[in-house]
């Protein structure tokens, strides 16, 4: 399956403690994450940013 590919990609582990080093770097506190719904709605919703 596609995210099984994606989840196991090769780089991935590093890539992602890259991404939690500068979020903690910056101070951000809350992330946004935005996606397109099946039916072509923006959908939306706002995350804690430890999680």
């Amino acid at each position: 399956m596609d995210i099984e590919k994606f989840v196991e990609a090769k780089g991935r582990d590093e890539r992602i403690k890259e991404v939690r080093k500068k979020i903690d770097e910056l101070g951000i506190e809350y992330l946004y994450l935005q996606f397109v719904s099946v039916t072509g709605k923006i959908m939306g919703k706002g995350i804690p940013a430890d999680h």
